[in-house]
């Protein structure tokens, strides 16, 4: 859709930020012309194929200040056109999205606490000196699980009549600790895997079933599921092509989180989808201490506390309650430093991103499919989109006037944070 069509239609989208027009329009504020060079930056990320597609919406608690859809699900010139209701595999987003928001309503239902042992919810999980693991530990990873775990070596020791999630906890509850509990950082997938079964024992209830009637109902986020619909899979894009070459929709692109499935348990640290649209919405809500259109979704406080610093003194990284915390150029300024000023958000393996800037009360969500292969017959080639969200984030700082006198007096020149 292009033109005057197009614009009206973008238009409506802004206005309502809830569904309804799907073009590739875009709506600018009349504040952040400089957001037009986003073009350049993302077109520049197809061209290198470093991603055949993309779709980012930059926004604020009650404004759209950009939103777009760039390319194409495949590099195959007549692949669908990308679209602001294209669905993503959202990879380690869903730590964020599904695993965290989980975690939220237990704790403000008073299910679960955060100095818990992860025992309590698991049995058996004491072994090997994991007695004095706490939930707050799985959601800050420095609980002392390493970062990952082979599925096939699961599978090997699966029980007859066990199923591939039930293999993995009881896998996990029997591993020894790679390093002491709180003395260390290590981003680990096992963690929230560990969680999301936290989660489901402690709600008594299956975590996507949860988060559909708490947080996703509720915000109207129709798209963001474990599971698609049949309607839901043709407009996903594709993370990668099957042994037979055939596109693969809806299939997990992490191994473990593929392994586990989504029908009888959630994985946590992985399989969620969803779309821009619906992040856009989620965002807007955390920046609005939880709340959304008079309904609360989740405790003012209790989300304040978990997009604050978690992890223990001695720990060098910032990390809140499953929230990545951004304290560095280009994803952070020296304005953020404050809990109250804090950009928080995360990143996901496939290519998605979610970041949330609570100083200016601005978000941005960048979702792509990087993952895809570039050339026919690599399927695990994943080229480095780090440029594009290091270039995407700066033009968005430096084009808000809550940091114009700070670029003015002290140009940002600094290392990035790595990926998660």
């Amino acid at each position: 859709m292009h033109g005057r069509q197009g614009v009206l239609c973008a238009a409506m989208w802004v206005l309502a930020m809830t569904g309804g027009c799907q073009s590739t329009g875009l709506m600018l504020s009349a504040q952040t012309p400089k957001l037009k060079a986003l073009d350049g930056i993302i077109t520049a990320g197809i061209e290198a194929r470093s991603y055949p597609g993309a779709v980012i919406i930059v926004g604020k608690k009650g404004q759209a200040l950009y939103a777009k859809a760039y390319g194409r699900q495949t590099f195959d010139p007549d692949s669908p056109r990308m679209a602001l209701n294209t669905i993503f595999d959202l990879a380690s987003v869903s730590k964020l999205v599904g695993t965290t928001s989980a975690a939220l309503l237990n704790l403000d239902d008073g299910k679960l606490g955060l100095d818990d042992p992860v025992a309590k919810y698991i049995p058996g999980f004491e072994a090997e000196g994991k007695e004095a693991v706490t939930i707050r530990d799985l959601m800050t990873h420095v609980s002392g699980l390493k970062p990952y775990e082979s599925k096939d070596a699961v599978e090997k020791s699966r029980r007859e009549d066990e199923s591939t999630a039930d293999a993995l906890i009881r896998a996990y509850a029997a591993l020894k600790l790679a390093y002491p509990p709180r003395t260390d950082y290590r981003y680990s997938c096992l963690n929230f895997q560990t969680m999301a079964r936290v989660n489901e024992v402690a709600a008594n209830e299956r975590m996507e079933d949860l988060l559909v009637e708490r947080v996703y109902g509720p915000l109207g986020m129709k798209d963001t599921r474990y599971v698609l619909t049949k309607e839901q899979l043709a407009r996903t894009a594709p993370t990668h092509r099957g042994p037979d070459g055939d596109l693969c929709r809806g299939e997990v692109h992490d191994p473990l989180a593929r392994y586990h499935g989504s029908a009888e348990h959630c994985p946590g640290n992985a399989g969620l989808y969803s779309t821009a649209r619906d992040l856009a919405i989620y965002c807007r809500m955390i920046l609005n201490e939880g709340s959304w259109r008079g309904r609360r979704i989740f405790q003012a406080e209790t989300l304040r506390m978990a997009t604050r610093r978690q992890t223990p003194e001695g720990v060098t990284a910032s990390h809140g309650l499953g929230f990545a915390i951004y304290r560095s150029a280009p994803y952070a300024t020296e304005l953020n430093q404050k809990p109250e000023t804090q950009i928080v958000g995360h990143f996901g393996y496939t290519g998605t991103w979610v970041w949330i800037d609570k100083h200016s009360g601005t978000f941005m969500v960048l979702l792509t499919n990087r993952t895809f292969p570039a050339e026919e017959g690599k399927v695990d080639q994943t080229p480095s989109i780090e440029s594009v969200r290091k270039g995407a984030v700066d033009l968005v700082l430096r084009s808000l006037p809550e940091y114009a006198e700070y670029f003015a007096a002290q140009p940002a020149t600094a290392t990035a944070p790595a990926e998660q």
